[in-house]
């Protein structure tokens, strides 16, 4: 069972718990993912089983969408509702005339200073350890790209926008600093996860589904079709998977470095790197290299 799914993380459990559930569910004896959700967040989680596990750094670097709904007015240690409010500040009158210059601001390559609350480590040991300690250190900026924000909807406190952002991006640090930007302070009220690249949520697989669909299960060439692929004869396949260059150039040069690598019957063997004009075994998808 070599699968990549595209699973609908419901809100209030873990991702960790979310999987086992899938787990269980499809009885996956081995399932990896590429990322999480926080417990509070809901939506596009990726998960693998069996050798589609080894596909996660595949998926990591896809741009990812959001639909979050702010309040306005008071803030959090976790920066979202679950955690502790440490501040209030009034949320001005005529806010609602601001908000798409405030929007605008956020648009492009930004720095964020990344949340205690988060997984990052510091030497060795991740930051939402040491927050639940009270400890608090510096924490360095990172770029990211906010390619699109949205205004969705506002109902004073409550601000509702979409975002479409690059990998590594803390929404709930962009919260926070959009409403600085608007004079009061925020925190993430919910928050859902509508996309990872061309994996939607409209095309998730539910847990609580009682129904038998295949809905947001993808086999691993359909769910790598972001790769171009090539197809190399018996000769040139035996020398792929002993490791030499082969010195065979896609049809189509997209720029992409990575492609999937197919037999003459079509099927899935490996994933290739360009290498010095040519292409290399990177992640090996087979059962058999006599396959």
């Amino acid at each position: 069972m070599d699968l990549v799914i595209n699973l609908n993380k419901p809100s209030g459990i873990t991702s960790h718990s979310a999987i086992q559930r899938l787990k269980y569910a499809i009885k996956a004896k081995k399932v990896g993912h590429a990322g999480t959700l926080d417990p509070l967040a809901e939506g596009v989680l990726i998960v693998m089983t069996g050798r589609a596990t080894k596909l996660s750094g595949y998926f990591t670097s896809f741009n990812k969408e959001y639909v979050a709904t702010i309040k306005l007015g008071t803030t959090t240690d976790t920066l979202d509702r679950e955690g502790r409010v440490i501040r209030e500040a009034p949320v001005a009158t005529d806010v609602s005339e601001h908000i798409e210059t405030a929007l605008s601001r956020f648009t492009g390559t930004i720095e964020q200073t990344p949340p205690m609350f988060s997984a990052l480590k510091s030497n060795g040991q991740p930051l939402y350890k040491l927050a639940r300690q009270g400890i608090e250190i510096e924490r360095a900026k990172r770029t990211v790209t906010i390619y699109e924000i949205q205004l969705i909807g506002f109902e004073s406190p409550f601000l509702t926008i979409r975002v479409l952002c690059s990998k590594g991006t803390y929404i709930r640090a962009l919260a926070s600093d959009l409403a600085e930007e608007l004079g009061t302070c925020g925190h993430i009220h919910s928050l859902m996860r509508t996309a990872i690249g061309d994996f939607t949520i409209n095309d998730s697989f539910q847990l609580q589904t009682t129904e038998t669909e295949n809905r947001g299960i993808y086999s691993m060439d359909k769910a790598l079709s972001h790769l171009d692929e090539i197809t190399l004869d018996e000769h040139d396949m035996r020398d792929f998977l002993n490791g030499k260059i082969t010195k065979i150039l896609p049809a189509s040069d997209t720029g992409d470095i990575f492609y999937k690598v197919k037999d003459s019957r079509g099927a899935l063997i490996a994933i290739a790197k360009m290498h010095d004009n040519g292409i290399r075994l990177q992640t090996l998808l087979s059962s058999s290299q006599n396959s």
